[in-house]
């Protein structure tokens, strides 16, 4: 990432994580990032504590920092344990900037596995 790129409250960061996968924060200001690690959970760290060496982009979201701003401290003052499927750094980003806990990538997964169940139970009917 560019050092000259101005980055707004409320924008969302993103790392690699491991390959086809970023982690994924959002910026609160002041050189911070709020994000859900396996290890910490929700927390709050610094741009470079989250990059961790990695280089990272940003997401401009436009959000509205008056609301970006207490959905974090929400966040921090009742902070969740990550859990992959429940509770992971892309449930946490979307509902701080966008008010709702989604992840895109749980739901491709779960996608996927209906799509692989549904074909095994095609293939069982045709084979009845």
């Amino acid at each position: 990432m560019n050092n000259a790129v101005r980055i707004n409250v409320g924008d969302i960061l993103t790392r690699p994580k491991f390959p086809g996968v970023d982690h994924m924060g959002v910026f609160a200001g002041n050189n911070l990032v709020c994000h859900n690690t396996p290890d910490k959970g929700e927390h709050i760290s610094t741009v470079q504590e989250f990059a961790d060496g990695q280089p990272m982009k940003v997401q401009r979201t436009g959000a509205d920092a008056s609301k970006t701003i207490p959905r974090i401290n929400q966040r921090l003052a009742n902070p969740k344990r990550y859990d992959l499927f429940r509770r992971n750094c892309q449930h946490t980003a979307n509902e701080i900037v966008y008010g709702v806990a989604k992840s895109p990538i749980v739901a491709a997964i779960l996608f996927a596995l209906a799509l692989l169940l549904a074909g095994m139970l095609v293939r069982r009917l045709v084979r009845a």
